[in-house]
């Protein structure tokens, strides 16, 4: 392969976007399909992920992947690679969904490098990319230098043997790649599961349970009967590897916000958006990290449900529904009377957490329900998700400057 390709799979107008990624010497279908399945016809399963999860758009990309050989033969960065790929991405519109990544082998370490680089980025839309993925499974990636010199050696074997000989001493661009991955997984929440073969290949377990684990808290790699190239291939919907990922990412579609009235004929990568309380402002710390900074971290599991349950009934009011114009002007008030009464009022002046409150409770919540109750049936507990959620888009803040 030579140049990018990219498949929608299918969808286009779902709640998130699940993107699968080979590795070296991987194609964008043959990867994933199975040709010992009883149906040849039903053996490429990011389809069955498409109709078995409806709220998911699936795509499959497709690169050149000889990129790994050039990487350790003539120390091609792989940073490179995944600045094409951000830009390839940007340029179908991705980043205002969450994204899903399923990734098989060395396709797990451009991943990672594309969270890093767009992270690190002074492009927007990189940054939107990098920080709308939510979801990593990788399967069998070799997330050390040994574990990568396994790899190379059993599919690509024209590299020199000093070259692999390098990688097993140790590796420090995987290192501070893998690092790097370990404190975004915690710091961007992201969901991450890992797979490892237990079959050996040409007399060679390629890569272990050990070289397969990500180091993320949390994370406890999982044994599948297979080798390195049939990992990635499952014979059906009954296989384990494919409802295991099926059952994370149903978990993850239930957490996504919900788009209304979106149209099926869009472009890959089109979707709805909210412009004005969906676009993050200029302190784009997430919910936890603004609560935390306010000692109120205690408080993080009750706010993200309450703004996650806003959110969701927020996207499905469409453009231009008078019950949108109701939440907007709701969220506009929320914020106005946050910022005036309890953040310039109370917080920058240093109040205590019992004036805090009693100013949300009397300033926020009660006026705006005796404002809107009747007309609106808005209760306490919208006020509350309302201002949550504007929390969690950086349109307010918990600390002071």
């Amino acid at each position: 392969m030579s140049s990018f390709s990219f498949e929608q799979v299918a969808g286009g107008s779902g709640s998130f976007d699940v993107i699968f990624i080979h590795g070296l010497s991987g194609d964008p279908k043959v990867t994933w399909t199975c040709t010992t399945t009883p149906d040849p016809a039903d053996a490429y399963w990011p389809i069955w992920v498409a109709q078995d999860v409806e709220t998911a758009n699936v795509y499959s990309l497709g690169y050149p992947a000889e990129i790994f050989v050039k990487w350790i033969e003539e120390s091609m960065s792989l940073y490179e690679r995944a600045k094409a790929v951000l830009e390839y991405l940007a340029g179908q519109a991705f980043g205002a969904r969450p994204i899903a990544v399923i990734a098989h082998s060395l396709g797990g370490l451009l991943t990672k490098q594309i969270i890093r680089t767009g992270l690190e980025s002074e492009d927007s839309d990189w940054q939107k990319i990098a920080q709308s993925i939510k979801f990593v499974a990788f399967l069998a990636t070799p997330h050390f230098g040994s574990s990568l010199a396994s790899v190379l050696s059993f599919v690509a074997t024209k590299i020199a043997s000093k070259h692999i000989d390098t990688l097993k001493a140790g590796s420090p661009q995987l290192d501070e790649l893998n690092q790097s991955y370990r404190m975004q997984a915690r710091k961007q929440r992201i969901t991450t599961t890992a797979y490892y073969e237990m079959f050996k290949t040409k007399g060679a377990l390629v890569v272990s349970k050990e070289s397969a684990d990500p180091g993320v808290v949390g994370v406890n790699p999982i044994p599948v009967d297979a080798d390195h190239a049939t990992i990635c291939k499952p014979v059906d919907r009954n296989a384990p590897i494919y409802c295991s990922v099926l059952r994370h990412l149903k978990k993850f579609a239930d957490g996504c916000p919900q788009p209304a009235n979106l149209a099926a004929e869009k472009e890959p990568g089109a979707f709805f958006t909210i412009e004005d309380y969906c676009a993050k402002s200029a302190d784009r710390r997430d919910l936890l990290e603004k609560l935390s900074a306010a000692n109120r971290e205690h408080e993080y599991r009750i706010a993200n449900e309450a703004q996650n349950k806003f959110a969701q009934s927020y996207m499905k009011l469409g453009l231009h529904t008078a019950a949108k114009e109701a939440h907007d002007n709701l969220l506009s008030e929320v914020q106005q009377r946050f910022e005036t009464h309890v953040y310039l009022a109370q917080i920058c002046k240093g109040a205590s957490d019992k004036a805090i409150s009693n100013a949300i409770q009397v300033e926020v919540v009660d006026t705006l329900v005796a404002k809107y109750g009747d007309s609106h049936k808005v209760h306490a507990r919208t006020v509350v998700e309302a201002m949550y959620f504007l929390t969690e888009q950086c349109h307010l803040r918990w600390d002071p400057e």
